[in-house]
């Protein structure tokens, strides 16, 4: 146990580091900032425009709608300022060698890896997602309790989380593949089944983003219990967490076993 807590603290000491290199690249972020702001705003645009032609998506008015957007961008700007740095391994750290002096250090890599994201446009996409969340609560009457604070902040680490346990199970291609950030991108944008109900699919899409990769724990099921909509789903989101964890550092860990270094 405190071997785990160890690592914990130095990630997030690696994160706190990252934070401050983003700051001093400060027309960068800006930059990146501003496009994820004109990004988010065509995917406003496109939601407004379905609403024009009806008057709700599977039960959903606009309105929740909406606040099922800004939970997700919430967990997505958390999740890609602390994972961010996974769609790296292959083309950066095992293609040019880096991955290497990595394995030198005293730490476990993955701590090392993750640890070095700075995705400017996460800090967009978490502020968009939180400033929509707010005026959503209270445009649907909703009050905004001490209790319904700490659920939308522990259930928002805790999606950011099923995300990064999802994105690192797939980086282990990066052990095979130097392209592993296509292979990983291509498993990760599923999470855009979830921004709307899930009630919309098929039977099969519903299995893939609920008990495949469950992204429908990310923000969907907690979206409902905050519309009172449902009051249990929500609550196997931090064990889905962490059994995707373990899962997550078995598999990177069988992977690792298998790396041969590059000889660069």
């Amino acid at each position: 146990m405190s071997k785990i807590l160890n690592n914990i603290s130095l990630y997030l000491s690696f994160l706190k580091i990252s934070l401050k290199e983003i700051l001093i690249y400060r027309i960068d972020c800006i930059a990146g900032i501003f496009s994820q702001l004109v990004v988010q705003a065509v995917s406003l645009i496109f939601i407004f425009i379905v609403f024009q032609n009806t008057e709700d998506i599977a039960g959903w008015n606009f309105e929740q709608i909406l606040l099922l957007y800004g939970v997700t961008r919430i967990s997505i700007g958390i999740q890609g300022y602390c994972f961010d740095a996974l769609y790296d391994i292959g083309p950066k750290y095992i293609r040019n060698g880096e991955f290497d002096k990595i394995l030198l250090r005293p730490i476990h890599p993955l701590i090392s890896i993750i640890g070095a994201s700075r995705e400017f446009v996460s800090i967009a996409d978490f502020f968009i997602g939180l400033g929509i969340t707010i005026y959503m609560l209270y445009k649907l009457a909703i009050p905004i309790t001490i209790l319904l604070i700490v659920k939308i902040v522990f259930f928002s680490m805790v999606g950011a989380l099923i995300i990064g346990a999802i994105l690192t199970m797939f980086s282990i291609s990066s052990f095979w593949t130097y392209r592993s950030n296509e292979v990983i991108w291509s498993f990760y944008r599923m999470y855009t089944f979830t921004e709307y109900p899930i009630n919309i699919y098929n039977g099969f899409i519903k299995i893939l983003i609920t008990v495949i990769l469950p992204f429908a724990f990310v923000a969907y099921y907690p979206t409902m219990d905050y519309l009172g909509l449902n009051h249990y789903m929500i609550y196997l989101a931090p064990i889905i967490a962490i059994v995707l964890w373990i899962v997550a550092i078995k598999l990177w860990n069988i992977a690792l076993n298998k790396y041969r270094s590059t000889g660069t």
